[in-house]
C-alpha cells in the first residue's frame, strides 16, 4: 500500500508534531513492504491567531524529517496544489492528524473526495470551543472513512455527532523519545538548583485555562512547606493571576515558574527532577505530558476527567483527584509523594507503560487499513 501521513512534523513544535514523527518512524520500521509519505504544513496558524512566541522548535533542537511542507491552513491556492498532489500519487490511504476544527476547510479541500481518509483524533472537539466548531467537526467526521480516538470520552463525543461503526479506539502511545539523557535525578535537581532530598511536584506543558493550573497552585496552600511546585511551560492565557498567586506571602519561595516552551533536548531534566507529575485538568481527553511522565516512571496525579483515568492504576502508579478541587488535589499529591518512595513503583509503572506500545499501536492501525 501507499499511504500518506499528514500532520505537523518537526520543526513544528508540540505534542502532535512529536506524535506524527514518531508514528511515521514506527510505520516505516515495522512495515517496509509499504510506502509511507510524510506530508507536513507550510503554515499551521496565522501569527495573529497564535498566542505563543513561536510555532517552531529552535534550530538544532529537533529531529529532521524530509516531510513535504505542502499544506496551508488558510491559503486556498495551497489547497488546490495539495489536491493535485494527492490525485497524482493515488494513495491507498491518507492518515491525517485531527485536533482542531480550524483545520477542517484546509483538510477537506486539499484531499480529494474519492481518497480513503483515516483521521487520528487527538481531540474530537477543541478544549476551548468557538462559533461553528461543532459544525466544522461534524462535516469533517462525516467525510472520514475511519476515525481513531484515544479515549472512551472521545468515542462518546464521536457517537453524539455521527452514529458510525468505522471507529477504532486506541491509546496515546508512550512519549519515550526524551529518555536519552546523561542526567540522573540528583544531577537534574542540582542543575535546577534543588537539594537532592527536595520534594518536587511538576506541572509541565503549555498553560491554558482548561489545564487547571490555578487549582494546583491553590492546592499548594494545603500542603506541607517542604513540598515545592515547579511549573514549566509557556503561558497561553493571562499570566497576571498566576504571578499574583505564586508570589503571595503564603506561597513565597515554594513555587517556581519557568515561563517558556521547552525544546526537546531540555525536557528530560524536569521530569528527572520531579517526584510527582500533576495534571489538574478541568476537562481533557488524554495527555501527552502524562505519557512523558510514565516514560520517566514518575507518579501521576490526575483529575478524574475524560480519558485521564485510563492512564494510571489508582494507588499503584498514581492517584486521581476531583477536577476543580484544590483540597482533593492536595490529598492526591500527598499520597503521590508517599508512593514515590515505594521501591516497587518502577516495576508497576513498567507494567502500565507496556500498554502504550508504538509497535502495537501501528499494528492495530495497519490491520484496519489493510
Amino acid at each position: 500500500m501507499k499511504i500518506a501521513l499528514v500532520g505537523p512534523f518537526p520543526p513544528f513544535r508540540g505534542g502532535i508534531a512529536q506524535f506524527t514523527a514518531r508514528l511515521y518512524e514506527t510505520l516505516v520500521e515495522c512495515y517496509p513492504e509499504h510506502t509511507f509519505v510524510p506530508v507536513s504544513f507550510r503554515r499551521l496558524y496565522p501569527s495573529v491567531l497564535f498566542p505563543g512566541a513561536s510555532q517552531m522548535e529552535p534550530p538544532g533542537n529537533h529531529r529532521y524529517f524530509n516531510a513535504g511542507r505542502l499544506l496551508d491552513s488558510c491559503n486556498p491556492i495551497r489547497w488546490l496544489l495539495g489536491r493535485r498532489f494527492f490525485i497524482k500519487n493515488s494513495f491507498d490511504w491518507v492518515i491525517v492528524q485531527w485536533w482542531h476544527p480550524f483545520f477542517a476547510p484546509a483538510l477537506l479541500n486539499s484531499i480529494p473526495r474519492n481518497t480513503r481518509i483515516a483521521a487520528i483524533c487527538h481531540n474530537v472537539l477543541p478544549h476551548e470551543s468557538f462559533f461553528l466548531s461543532r459544525k466544522l467537526t461534524s462535516r469533517f467526521i462525516k467525510r472520514m472513512d475511519l476515525l481513531v480516538t484515544h479515549s472512551t470520552s472521545d468515542m462518546d463525543i464521536v457517537e453524539s455527532i455521527d452514529q458510525r461503526s468505522d471507529t477504532l479506539k486506541l491509546y496515546l502511545p508512550l512519549y519515550d523519545q526524551y529518555l536519552n539523557s546523561d542526567l540522573d535525578s540528583t544531577g537534574a535537581r542540582r542543575e535546577l538548583g534543588y537539594n537532592a532530598d527536595a520534594q518536587i511536584i511538576l506541572f509541565f506543558g503549555l498553560i491554558r485555562p482548561y489545564k487547571g493550573l490555578m487549582d494546583l497552585i491553590e492546592a499548594m496552600k494545603h500542603l506541607p512547606h517542604e513540598i515545592s511546585l515547579l511549573i514549566v511551560g509557556e503561558c497561553y492565557s493571562d499570566s497576571s493571576e498566576i504571578m499574583k498567586a505564586i508570589t503571595s506571602e503564603e506561597l513565597s519561595g515554594r513555587v517556581r515558574w519557568i515561563d517558556e516552551f521547552v525544546p526537546d533536548n531540555q525536557v528530560a531534566k524536569y521530569f528527572l527532577a520531579s517526584d510527582v507529575v500533576a495534571l489538574p485538568y478541568r476537562h481533557a481527553t488524554q495527555s501527552a505530558v502524562a505519557q512523558i511522565a510514565i516514560a520517566f516512571r514518575r507518579v501521576l496525579v490526575l483529575t478524574d476527567t475524560g480519558g485521564l483515568p485510563e492512564l494510571l492504576q489508582q494507588g499503584s502508579t498514581g492517584f486521581l483527584a476531583e477536577p476543580r478541587s484544590p483540597l482533593s488535589i492536595s490529598r492526591a499529591i500527598l499520597s503521590g509523594i508517599e508512593l514515590s518512595n515505594d521501591p516497587d513503583l518502577s516495576s508497576r509503572i513498567d507494567e502500565k507503560a507496556s500498554e502504550f506500545s508504538w509497535t502495537a499501536y501501528a499494528g492495530r492501525l495497519m490491520d484496519v487499513l489493510k
